[in-house]
């Protein structure tokens, strides 16, 4: 190679490197603060029907560096039924936002979802639709409250420090407690579980309720049929204050539709369950063995209630008799209401069928 050659062969691989530095280096910025770490505090509560009440408490984290371009958002939050149906819904959520992309890990199934961001500005995106409303101070902090329909928001250079969720009565809140900017970056490193990954080619942001099955976090169902529900008020050129009683039933029956989905699936096998651990605890000789043929059943049980379970300490006399008719009983006023839970339709009809 004469040296000319070998001059514009190095000089076109300076380019092309040069090229890819810049590209690399000009990855959209989401926030207005090259890193940091937000703790939140998470709860709601509402009325799903007259017998049922929902409760929300957790806690969540967003780190952050690279001006937002690499994320890590955490939550650990307990969504509670109790009244007629007893349900607790147990969330572990963690995503990765990195460059275009967003990790979402799928713990129950040990593997990460992966699907492409949004194109455009990302502040505007978690804004969009909503109007600003003035200013609040949050967390030592004065962020922008932005409102729509059914959502508020206040944002601090481009990070949500409050996020609420509102709907018939039904309440959800993500509020920041605690809020560091500037951090050492090698201290908080952004990692996931190291999970296989699967690739999704759309990012789905406009999943319609009628269509696809609701996701599992409350804040993101509040926020599906909080969109639809207020399409179909701007259509029929209505207020919410002018729905019927039956018409708000039908909208909260879309908010309780995964606790009913679960309750409908579960409470048959539940009943199965007792039966059999009944008819294991009549041959059980000691209790060792008793407890043996509890434990389907208290496993069970731990999806419905945050109550601790006790064991069998004895299995003769009167403490085994006590234990057999409560077995009894339970069972009797199950089987009692299973032909009206298998005919129900919705969470109102389900938790007329467990009052």
């Amino acid at each position: 190679m004469s040296q000319i050659s070998q001059i514009k062969t190095i000089f076109l691989l300076f380019v092309l490197g040069s090229a890819m530095l810049f590209s690399a280096g000009t990855a959209e910025k989401k926030f207005d603060i090259e890193s940091g770490m937000v703790l939140y505090t998470i709860n709601g509560s509402g009325k799903l029907t007259a017998d049922v009440n929902l409760t929300v408490k957790g806690k969540g984290k967003l780190r952050f560096r690279d001006w937002g371009v690499v994320a890590l958002i955490e939550e650990d939050l307990e969504e509670i039924t109790s009244g007629a149906i007893n349900n607790i819904n147990k969330i572990q959520r963690c995503k990765k936002l990195e460059d275009d992309r967003q990790l979402d890990v799928d713990f129950d199934n040990e593997k990460i979802q992966e699907r492409k961001m949004p194109k455009g500005n990302f502040q505007k995106y978690i804004t969009k639709d909503l109007v600003k409303k003035g200013q609040e101070e949050i967390a030592g902090h004065t962020c922008d409250i932005w409102e729509g329909y059914g959502v508020r928001k206040c944002i601090y250079k481009g990070i949500p420090l409050l996020v609420e969720h509102y709907l018939l009565g039904v309440y959800y809140q993500k509020k920041a407690t605690h809020v560091t900017f500037n951090i050492d970056t090698t201290e908080s490193a952004c990692t996931i579980p190291n999970y296989p990954v699967e690739k999704f080619a759309l990012f789905k942001t406009n999943m319609k309720t009628k269509t696809a099955k609701l996701p599992q976090e409350l804040s993101k169902i509040l926020e599906l049929v909080s969109k639809d529900m207020n399409t179909e008020i701007i259509n029929s050129k209505i207020s919410e204050d002018t729905l019927t009683p039956e018409q708000k039933r039908t909208w909260l029956d879309k908010i309780g539709q995964n606790i009913f989905e679960k309750q409908k699936e579960f409470l048959p096998q539940f009943l199965l369950s007792m039966k059999k651990a009944r008819v294991c605890l009549q041959q059980a000789d000691n209790w060792i063995q008793a407890n043996t043929c509890v434990e389907n059943v208290i496993q069970l049980k731990a999806e419905l209630i945050k109550e601790k379970q006790h064991n069998i300490e004895q299995w003769k006399g009167e403490e085994k008799n006590k234990v057999l008719d409560q077995f009894d009983e339970n069972i009797f006023l199950l089987e009692s209401k299973m032909k009206c839970v298998r005919g129900s339709q919705n969470i109102t009809d389900l938790s007329t069928c467990m009052k």
